[in-house]
């Protein structure tokens, strides 16, 4: 029997969904209310277990809550779905929350401090401007490809052929078309300026932040990936050892087993965070590439021996596995890496 009570809140952007259980089982109340009532909810109550799910804000309630002694716990929404009774109401998927909350073997999220999330929004606020960027140059290609104008690839061919169509004298564009095609060139330009701006911003916030500063200090970690990590991994503390963050980010081999037989498959391409996966990919890949031909530490000894036996992309897995269970050490540590040079 738990000791403490529950207060699950069921999260949104007005009215939040509130359920609070007692220690002995009993419902004390599930009702709507706003965010100022939650708040002095929150801030009344005594030290109890606060349950949501891992939607929008959680962070934001998780940290309000502990300032007021509370143990918070978030639960993906997935582990939720199997505990609602009845139809979908908001009534209900706050019991349902409470029902996992208190359940054995529940696996719970990390909560992340102002700084992780902070670099986690200007990761997806770059990404988004990046799309968009992306989507403006396509736009821009096939609005002049309608009217046989093609160009290379690359910002510097499409700048040029823009400077020759927005030109009076050019007739392959009709006239008219040329207004809106200089209107779309120039929130090309801004957007671009802006994704630039929010790129610097990152690295000078990455550079003052003191666990991203050691992380940078790994072969094959930059700007990007030190933020993903720090953002995804903390402190190290939610996490038992390095392999249990690696399985976290999808770096480990699935398992399917039985009978006393285990048989270990390829990594879970579908789970995990596939965009810190991706950047660790492509950082492994960079430092493989130019490794020299005779090492000088026992990483690089090891993955000659490893491209040599298993080839350059299992290399790269292997090697992005393995920064993340050294990044796991130096955040849980506190300690900075230092590389094992070959005793000569």
């Amino acid at each position: 029997m738990k000791k403490s009570n529950v207060i699950v809140i069921d999260l949104a952007k007005n009215v939040l969904q509130v359920c609070k259980v007692s220690n002995h089982g009993e419902l004390i109340l599930n009702k709507a209310v706003s965010p100022n009532k939650l708040k002095q909810l929150l801030s009344t109550s005594s030290p109890a277990i606060v349950a949501m799910e891992g939607s929008g804000s959680r962070h934001y309630w998780c940290r309000l809550s502990k300032s007021f002694g509370h143990e918070v716990r978030i639960i993906n929404p997935k582990k939720v779905k199997a505990f609602l009774q009845g139809q979908k109401t908001d009534a209900n998927d706050a019991l349902a929350i409470a029902m996992a909350a208190t359940q054995f073997g529940v696996r719970f999220s990390a909560v992340k401090n102002e700084e992780q999330q902070t670099l986690q929004t200007l990761e997806t606020s770059r990404k988004f401007l990046d799309k968009e960027l992306t989507a403006l140059n396509n736009h821009i290609r096939a609005y002049l490809y309608e009217y046989g104008i093609t160009m290379r690839r690359g910002q510097k061919s499409l700048r040029e052929k823009i400077a020759l169509v927005l030109d009076d004298t050019d007739s392959t564009l009709p006239q008219c078309l040329k207004n809106t095609l200089r209107l779309l060139w120039e929130r090309y330009q801004l957007t671009l300026a802006q994704l630039k701006e929010t790129c610097n911003a990152k690295a000078a916030l990455v550079k003052q932040v003191e666990p991203c500063k050691r992380l940078l200090a790994l072969e094959s970690v930059g700007e990007v990936c030190a933020a993903m990590l720090y953002a995804n991994i903390g402190d190290g503390k939610e996490f038992k050892n390095g392999r249990e963050a690696s399985a976290c980010i999808g770096l480990t081999p699935k398992q399917h087993s039985s009978g006393g037989k285990t048989n270990m498959m390829e990594i879970n391409k579908k789970g995990g965070n596939k965009e810190l996966r991706t950047a660790l990919y492509q950082g492994a890949l960079s430092v493989i590439s130019r490794l020299p031909d005779e090492p000088r530490t026992v990483k690089q000894a090891w993955l000659i021996d490893l491209v040599n036996r298993a080839g350059t992309k299992r290399a790269c897995i292997a090697l992005a596995n393995k920064t993340v269970r050294t990044a796991w050490a130096l955040l849980a540590t506190g300690k900075s890496y230092e590389p094992i040079l070959i005793s000569q």
